[in-house]
This record gives structure tokens, C-alpha cells and sequence, in this order.
């Protein structure tokens, strides 16, 4: 299992040629066998850490136990402090490609849920390219096709939650850790129910592109989007309550964004990491899709819980014969 990438990609892609060399020594190293956590946790760490400012460093001296889940989040905490540095953006992008391609097919595609490779799959049937628009141009350490593991939201940096179901970051500061953590549990207790219902609304819209004959329009809409909305995702649309009112096919994408990822209350990173994500998503709308997919299941998935709550179960409760 060595590094599955031509030194021409290298050279394609990074322009510091210290990190140009620092991969291909790692790849010279990985060509020997079978590339581990471990190895390839001590090669980023010899080749590349020492590239970093002092910063970067820091953040390589912060790493956990090795796993490729904390090589991801290595990549992804190295990024998030390079926004000005563009060195340690190439570090930064350098840890990602060993982290990806230490396998055949790469292991970015793990990561992936299962509505980011059908928008992907869905985009290259219309000939859209979602690489080409994908990463923020002075941002690539930065995904928006990235979400919390219980909901629509951008993850915080270098974790797998978003600031409203991390248990150990309360969203707002200040807030009580007993609610923070309230919300993690209650979002573990949807999840499942949360992904059946994406895989519903994902299935029934894959058929109905397929039977129009690839006519549907599956995709986020550039005209008439409050119909799309309210025919498509209705328990956004429900969520967007007045704003319905106000909302036209120019300012649609400003005002569900506002709404489903407003970045208001945030720690300073995370509030960074928001509004560099709203900004790349309404320089491309199209990108919102997967959000406003997964904002929809967590939404329907919620309505049908507090549906089935007490009472409201079908039979709950005793019948009056049994009150005698």
C-alpha cells in the first residue's frame, strides 16, 4: 500500500518545492510496504511537519493517537490556521494527500455521505464539474460538502460535530454543558432515523430523474426556487416561516443560509469557518444542495418523533373501557 500518486501530480499541484520534495521522500519511504496509521503519522511528521511556521508545528504536536481519522483532522486543524499562509496551506493539503491516497480508491471516499456521491454522480451526468467549484480558492483545507455526523452543519475544525451537537463545545458561550450535552444525545437518538430518511427522499428523487429520462429537475434550481422548495423540501421551506414571504430566486440561497447555517453565537474559529463556507456556497449555489438534503431528513426525521411522542403514538394511552 504505498503513496498512489505520479511525482507529475506532485508537481502539478504544490508550487513550495520543499513540500514537493517532503512527498516524495514520504513516497520513496511508503514504497516499501504497506503504509500503516503509525507510518504514515511518523513520515507527515519527519517530512513535513518541519516545513510548518510555528503555528503549524503547534498543531502537529497536538496530534492524538495515530488513526487516518486523526491524520483527516490533522489535515483539516492545519488548514484552518493557514489562511494567510500559504506554505502551510500546501502542508496542509500535502497531509490530506497521504491520508487519501495511501489507498486505491482513495480513502476520501469514506468520508463521503451518501448524498455527496450522488450529487457528485448526479453532476457529472449534466457535465458539471463539482471539483472545479468545490474548495474555497484561498480556503482549500476547507470542504463544504463536509457535515456534522448528526445533522446539515459544517463540523468543527478537525471534529467529527457540529457546535450545536458537540457535547464538550456548548454552541453558545456560556451556555449550560447539561443542554449541550442533551442535544448530542438527542441527535445520536435521531440519527438513524435521520439517515432512513435521506435514503428515502434520495431514492424516491434518483427514480424520478431517471424515469423524466434525466429531465427532472433533481438539482437546486436557478429560477423559481420557492416552488422547488416547497415541492422539494417542504420541511425546509416550513422552517423558513415569514421568510417565505421575501424570498425570491436572487436572495433564496442568503436567506436559507441564514437561516440553516447562521454562524451567530459560535467560538471565533467556527464563526470563521461558517461564514468562509456561506460565502463560497452563494458564490455557488448549486453546492447546496447536499445541505439542503440533509437539513430536509433532519427536519422530517424531527417532525415524525415528536408526531409518535406520548400520547400522540398510535394506541397510546388506555382506552376507555380499561379506565373502569
Amino acid at each position: 500500500m504505498p503513496l498512489y500518486v505520479d511525482d507529475e501530480i506532485i508537481r502539478a499541484r504544490f508550487t513550495n518545492m520543499e513540500v514537493v520534495y517532503g512527498l516524495r521522500f514520504i513516497k520513496a519511504v511508503a514504497s516499501a510496504g504497506a503504509v500503516t496509521p503509525a507510518l504514515a503519522q511518523k513520515l507527515i511528521r519527519c517530512y513535513l511537519r518541519p516545513l510548518a511556521s510555528t503555528e503549524g508545528r503547534a498543531v502537529f504536536d497536538r496530534e492524538k493517537k495515530a488513526s487516518w481519522d486523526s491524520i483527516y483532522f490533522l489535515y483539516g486543524a492545519l488548514g484552518f490556521c493557514a489562511e494567510h499562509d500559504k506554505k502551510l496551506q500546501q502542508v496542509a493539503f500535502a497531509v490530506k494527500l497521504v491520508h487519501s491516497h495511501t489507498k486505491q480508491p482513495p480513502r476520501d471516499l469514506e468520508f463521503a455521505p451518501i448524498e455527496v456521491n450522488i450529487f457528485i454522480q448526479h453532476c457529472g451526468y449534466l457535465h458539471l464539474s463539482v471539483e472545479d467549484i468545490r474548495y474555497p480558492q484561498d480556503h482549500r483545507h476547507i470542504d463544504p460538502l463536509r457535515f456534522c455526523e448528526l445533522c446539515w452543519r459544517q463540523p468543527l475544525p478537525g471534529r467529527k460535530l457540529c457546535g450545536y451537537h458537540a457535547p464538550s463545545d456548548p454552541m453558545l458561550s456560556g451556555s449550560d454543558t447539561r443542554k449541550a450535552a442533551a442535544r448530542y444525545k438527542e441527535g445520536v437518538r435521531q440519527k438513524e432515523l435521520l439517515e432512513n430518511v435521506i435514503n428515502r427522499i434520495l431514492t424516491r428523487e434518483v427514480i424520478r430523474f431517471h424515469d423524466s429520462l434525466f429531465q427532472d429537475q433533481m438539482l437546486f434550481p436557478e429560477h423559481d426556487v420557492a416552488s422547488w422548495l416547497a415541492e422539494r423540501r417542504p420541511a425546509v421551506w416550513r422552517k423558513l416561516g415569514h421568510a417565505q414571504h421575501t424570498l425570491t430566486d436572487e436572495n433564496a440561497v442568503q436567506m436559507i443560509l441564514s437561516i440553516l447555517h447562521d454562524p451567530e453565537g459560535l467560538s471565533y474559529q467556527a464563526t470563521s469557518l461558517y461564514r468562509i463556507v456561506n460565502a463560497h456556497i452563494q458564490a455557488h449555489p448549486a453546492l447546496i444542495w447536499p445541505m439542503l438534503l440533509r437539513a430536509e431528513g433532519w427536519h422530517q426525521s424531527r417532525e415524525l418523533i415528536e408526531k409518535n411522542l406520548g400520547g400522540k403514538r398510535p394506541g397510546a394511552g388506555r382506552s376507555r373501557q380499561e379506565k373502569k
